[in-house]
């Protein structure tokens, strides 16, 4: 039944490592093979519960089928099978590799016959703070390569912080792990320290075998030669990375010919070169994040980029600051969502033709999420040059600062397909007025959604009249008008706006106060 069904593997792990992290954590791994008989029935008891749980509802005859067996086959199938117990050693290898070492080791500690079941799995996914010192993790990853022999290791995983860093025999297992045709690499090293940087072997830039790169302050040495060779790799995330050359991230990308999703968060000692220079044929989803601020507590800017990427179909920029964002190629684009601040003089002609390229270089988007910086980059550059037209664009999440909600009829007006907005803003003075008589071409023939979302510090009735009344009396096809919870009084005035659409309905809503940004950050992963 589980061959058959090899999701349910996963299903087990998952149910697996839920049990596991509520037992109590020992300090060591070799602590974990200890099969006292308190450890046991401590552990045994949630796994087997969670065992019988899983036989009941997969493995148990239903009870239509018992009623037409004959007494000796009812007494047969109603009798309880220890399934796992029967399950192949290969089968039980693949259950457990969905695990980590640590729990693995637990797993296979219930059973005689599990015993050296971890051993055989083919990953390695270990953390510092279950050994005693850097010496004993050396001595476990020596031990499991010996017992394999040369057999592959297809997925290995550290979470690195040792007191004392021995840089030679760090690389020499790490070289070895690669030498075994990993697959699947993922190093995060917590030693911030400068004098003992963590540094990879030079045989990474020419692994043949490797898919998946997840990287965490490391250093990467200049190799021998410029030849670098990653054929295989499809995804790769690099955090707080140092490079002993200004050439070394733009050869390695350039190097993974099969490159899909490639992810790069900045911080503030981390040394990528002058330029973050993403060169790739090949790739779809650029994910690319600051944690410059949030880390040294105050703005600082990031190093330049340039895009050169004609396959490029979704790309993510968060809190990012630089002086020249240069886009050369892209794909026509599925998703994008831009925070992007730029140190430009709108009065000089290279950088007014930089934000140009840029446009018209996303202007092919499907579905966009802008923050208000980026916002007000575009109405900079729309005071001196005009827009063009995002044809393609059905779907717009946007944030409008108090000093640019005016440009809001303008910039929808380069929308003449948008179908879906999402609109954020601060406030909006008493003073100010909007020019009712501006209907971009969407609100006559395809806005069909509109989410105005105020943050309750906006009091005033008029200011948070404004815009429900743009949209409600314009939008000849709305459908829905979803807006912040307010006073019932303010309620009351929205709904009864005269309305251009008679479909249009309005929606309240209770604004959310518990947002968490999105983060790439690979921070949470390691604490």
């Amino acid at each position: 039944f589980i061959s058959e069904n090899c999701q349910r593997e996963k299903k087990l792990a998952m149910r697996l490592k839920k049990h596991l992290k509520k037992r109590k954590k020992n300090r060591t791994i070799n602590s974990l093979n200890t099969k006292s008989p308190a450890n046991q029935r401590r552990f045994g008891f949630s796994f087997f519960f969670l065992s019988s749980l899983y036989r009941r509802r997969h493995l148990t005859p239903s009870s239509k089928a018992r009623t037409n067996q004959s007494p000796k086959t009812k007494l047969k199938g109603s009798r309880k099978v220890d399934m796992l117990s029967n399950l192949s050693d290969d089968l039980l290898s693949r259950i457990v590799s969905e695990l980590s070492t640590k729990d693995s080791i637990r797993f296979t500690s219930l059973s005689k016959r599990w015993r050296n079941i971890w051993l055989s799995v083919p990953a390695l996914d270990l953390d510092f703070r279950d050994f005693e010192d850097e010496y004993e993790l050396f001595e476990f990853i020596d031990k499991f390569l010996e017992f394999n022999g040369e057999q592959d290791v297809k997925r290995f995983k550290l979470i690195y912080d040792a007191n004392e860093h021995d840089h030679d025999a760090f690389v020499l297992r790490i070289d070895d792990v690669i030498k075994r045709r990993v697959c699947d690499l993922t190093m995060l090293n917590r030693i911030c320290a400068e004098e003992e940087l963590v540094r990879l072997p030079v045989s990474l830039y020419s692994c043949a075998t490797l898919v998946n790169l997840t990287l965490y302050c490391v250093v990467f040495d200049a190799p021998r030669s410029k030849l670098i060779s990653l054929p295989r790799v499809k995804t790769m995330h690099l955090e707080a990375i140092k490079f002993d050359g200004d050439w070394i991230l733009e050869t390695l990308i350039s190097s993974c010919l099969v490159l899909n999703e490639l992810t790069i968060v900045t911080q503030p000692h981390d040394l990528l070169g002058d330029v973050i220079c993403v060169r790739s044929k090949s790739l779809k989803i650029f994910i690319l994040e600051s944690m410059r601020e949030e880390l040294e507590g105050e703005e600082s800017a990031d190093r330049d980029v340039e895009i050169d990427a004609p396959k490029l179909e979704c790309m993510s920029i968060s809190k990012y600051q630089c002086e020249s964002f240069i886009m050369k190629r892209i794909g026509v684009s599925k998703e994008l969502n831009l925070d992007l601040k730029l140190d430009v003089e709108y009065d000089d002609p290279l950088d007014r033709t930089m934000i140009s390229d840029f446009l018209s270089a996303i202007s092919t988007v499907r579905e966009m999420i802008i923050s208000a910086p980026t916002i007000e980059i575009i109405r900079g550059y729309s005071e001196f040059e005009p827009l063009p037209q995002f044809s393609n664009l059905s779907h717009l999440e946007a944030s409008f600062p108090k000093s640019t909600w005016e440009f809001l009829p303008s910039f929808l007006g380069c929308c003449p397909n948008l179908q879906s907005l999402v609109l954020e803003y601060d406030s909006l003075s008493e003073t100010d007025e909007m020019n009712l008589f501006n209907v971009p071409q969407c609100f006559q023939s395809s806005l069909e959604f509109v989410d105005l979302k105020t943050p309750a510090t906006v009091m005033e009735t008029s200011t948070k009249m404004k815009l429900p009344i743009y949209f409600i009396r314009n939008c000849s096809v709305l459908k829905k008008l979803v807006v912040s919870e307010g006073s019932n009084n303010i309620i009351r005035k929205i709904k009864k706006i005269p309305k251009r659409s008679r479909l249009c309905e309005v929606v309240v809503v209770k604004q959310n106060y518990n947002v968490v940004a999105d983060t790439f950050s690979l921070l949470s992963a390691m604490y």
